[in-house]
Parts: C-alpha cells; structure tokens; sequence
C-alpha cells in the first residue's frame, strides 16, 4: 500500500483514499520509487504539511538530492549513473540565498501584472483550439485542449518555437514516466535541445530565455548548468502541472454535476478551480527535499539524509482545517491548501496556472453547456510520484 503513495496504476481518485487512510494512519510511509530508490512519504494536516514545506532543515539543494539518490542506486546495482534534468541546480532544487537569486532572475515573467498582459493571449488560443474540437462526438480533452494550450503559452513565454513544442512535450511525457529505461534517455535527449536552443543565436531575447541568457541590471548571469536547470523547470512545471489542473477541474465539474451550473454562472469557474486544488490536485506529491539533521516529524525521529515526499492531497483534505474535507464541495471557503506549495518555494506560476484553468473551464461551459463524460469508468491518472491528473479524459462537447 505504501508505495502507491509514490506511483502505481490508479485511477482517477483512488489514491485520495489511499492517501488519506495514510494520513489517518500516521505521519510517515516508507516507499520505493519504480527506479528502486527509497523515500518517506509524509501525510499530515494542512497546518504540519505548511510547517515542514517552510521547514529550513527539509533541504532542497540540488547536490544533497543527487548524492542520496546516486548512492542507493549504486547500492542496488544501478548502472544509471545520470539523473533526470528536473533534479539540476534550478531554484527548485536550491536552498536560500541561492534560492532567492535564481527565483528573482525569473520572477518579473510570472508577477501579477505579467500576468495579467497574458490574459487576452490565453483567451486567443483557448478559443481557437476549442474553435477545432467536433461537437457531438467523443474527444479526449486533455489531448486535445488540456495539454496544447498551456504549451502554446509556456513556449511563448520562455521562448521555446511553435514547431518544437509538440517534440519537447512528448520527451517530457516520456521523462515523467518513471521508468529508468526510457526516462533517463528521454531526460538526455531533452537537454540536448535545451543546450542548442540556450547557446544558439537566434533565441528571441524577449522571451524569458532570452532575457536568463543574457546578463542583468545587476549584472548577474546563469551559469550554463543553472541555465539548463530553469530550462527543465520552466518547461515541465510551467505546461505538465497545468495541463493537470485543467483536466482535473474539468473532470470534476462534470463529475460532481457543476458544468452547467458553471455556464450558468461564470463566477463559480474561480471556486471550481480552488476546490480542485483543495481536493484533487495535479501535483500529488511536492518535490523531493533531504533532511539535514535529525528532525521529528508526528512523534517519529528521521534521520539525517532522509529524502521525504510531502503529499499535498492528504493536507488539502485535511480533517481539521476542512469540515466534510473528503467531499468535493463549492459552499466552502475557496482557501485552505497547498497545491502550490508554502514556503519559499511556493509556487512561481500560481497566477498563471489558475488563469488559464479559469479561462478554459469558462470557455468550455459556456460553449457547451450540455457536455458529458462519456467514459465507461473513471479515468487511469498518471503514473508517477509527483503527478496525479487523468491521462485521458473522454467527453462529448454538445452545445
């Protein structure tokens, strides 16, 4: 049971009630990842889950995460001697102050205003896309809508051209599959690209890259490693968590018969999308973190370089902060959870996430206000230990 809290074929909330009963159970699960590599998944409530994602001695650093990793595969006889590129020197996998250089290098294209100016492009190519889709017909919602137009956006963004984006979304498919055999080469083949678009001369310099690329106002500049590592994470995180979320509030619009009373009132679309990051969010598990000491955790001691999983699931259906906090409900506060993490390392792309599931789910509802799930059970959600959002997602669009 445990490691299903890491991966697993389940489908589409069936590891809520693994992860709660986990929680109910105790604070801390061992569990080994498919590549063998063991881990402790820590189920707690949203107040402890907060504390410990701002915790100082729950390392991020992206040297501390490679070294434990790398030795327990050489102790299992690993010939895997390269980790995927997610676990570079980015601000994801970096403790302050080198933490806070690298988010503020990145920061201006995810604040609120930049935001904002995204908004009419958003629109324009969610409307187009949804302008494609046959009506009356089965289609699968997260290839054909869920997945391209957070790529359209993040490619934008950062400067990654049109004609790459569908290569670089299924070599990010293939990486986030866990499997050693085909992930690992998947993760090299990626950063080839990365390397090429990062040091060629035709980079768009108003694009994120382009601007990473190039020195500062304060005359700080990306090594090429750290550059790489935003690369990986930008791309990934900027479109994979997304495309989660999207299909996730979709599925559970429909399933909790909320679709047409969303089209009925586009202001429930913002409390719709809250309540899926309460209680079905994309990203199940938070990035990997190495204890640097000793530190108790739910009355266990963990030793020090211990790798811990921090599930967000069980914290956003957490009992004490959340009356009936098991059920999908739209009469609650829109607040109490941490889809987007807490901390330092809370999540750059919030705003960006939420605008585009919000102008997506109000666009669907409003153009089809009678659409069905047309599956014949619920959903297979993706298979690894930081993900938890339906691999298909079968609808027919009716009008």
């Amino acid at each position: 049971m445990s490691n299903l809290l890491t991966g697993g074929e389940l489908r589409a909330r069936e590891h809520h009630r693994i992860e709660d009963a986990a929680r109910a159970a105790g604070a801390l699960h061992d569990a080994v990842r498919p590549d063998g590599v063991r881990v402790k998944v820590v189920t707690v409530g949203l107040e402890v889950a907060r504390r410990l994602l701002a915790d100082r001695r729950l390392s991020k650093d992206s040297d501390a995460l490679q070294g434990e990793i790398r030795r327990q595969l050489a102790e299992l006889g690993s010939a895997q001697t390269e980790l995927a590129g997610l676990f570079g020197p980015s601000m994801l996998n970096s403790d302050n102050p080198k933490h806070a250089r690298l988010r503020a290098l990145a920061v201006k294209a995810f604040n609120a205003e930049a935001v904002q100016r995204l908004a009419p492009r958003v629109e324009e190519i969610t409307a187009e896309l949804i302008g494609r889709l046959p009506v009356g017909e089965e289609i699968d919602l997260v290839g054909a809508l869920a997945v391209p137009m957070p790529l359209h956006i993040i490619g934008e963004v950062l400067g990654v051209p049109e004609e790459d984006r569908a290569e670089v979304r299924a070599l990010i498919e293939t990486m986030m599959s866990m499997d050693p055999e085909v992930s690992q080469p998947a993760s090299d083949a990626l950063g080839g690209y990365f390397h090429t678009l990062l040091t060629g001369t035709e980079l768009d310099g108003s694009s994120l890259f382009g601007s990473l690329v190039a020195v500062d106002d304060d005359g700080d500049r990306l090594t090429h490693d750290e550059l790489m590592a935003m690369a990986f994470l930008l791309v990934v995180a900027g479109h994979e968590t997304t495309a989660g979320l999207i299909t996730n509030v979709a599925h559970d619009a429909l399933d909790n018969g909320l679709w047409e009373k969303a089209a009925d009132d586009p202001g429930l679309v913002p409390v719709l999308v809250e309540e899926t990051l309460r209680h079905n969010s994309p990203v199940r598990n938070a990035t990997h973190r190495i204890t640097t000491e000793a530190i108790e955790i739910g009355g266990v001691e963990v030793a020090e370089n211990t790798l811990l999983l921090i599930n967000l699931g069980s914290a956003g259906r957490c009992p004490v902060a959340h009356e009936d906090a098991a059920r999908y409900r739209v009469d609650r506060a829109t607040s109490g959870h941490v889809a987007f993490g807490h901390g330092p390392h809370f999540c750059l792309g919030a705003g960006l996430a939420r605008l585009e599931a919000e102008i997506v789910l109000r666009e669907l509802t409003a153009r089809f206000p009678r659409t069905t799930y047309s599956g014949a059970e619920q959903p297979v959600v993706v298979w690894n230990d930081i993900m938890a959002s339906s691999k298909t997602l079968p609808v027919v669009l009716r009008a």
